[in-house]
């Protein structure tokens, strides 16, 4: 049951990153500020996931 748990969440911190990156590319060509756009949206994405994977692990590992 854990293994299957902490899998997922590696493929949530992957998507949490590339969503970033989606969005800060977006962000840069609209408003032509390369590359802070990407870079501001990739910290704050994985400051989401940081944070998304720490809220996870705790409600699983306290239930068991």
């Amino acid at each position: 049951m854990r293994a299957g748990i902490f899998g997922a969440l590696g493929f949530e911190f992957v998507a949490f990153t590339l969503a970033g990156v989606w969005g800060g590319n977006l962000i840069d060509d609209y408003f032509q500020s390369s590359p802070w756009g990407l870079l501001a949206c990739l910290l704050l994405a994985l400051l989401g996931a940081g944070v998304h994977v720490v809220q996870i692990t705790r409600r699983f590992l306290i239930d068991e």
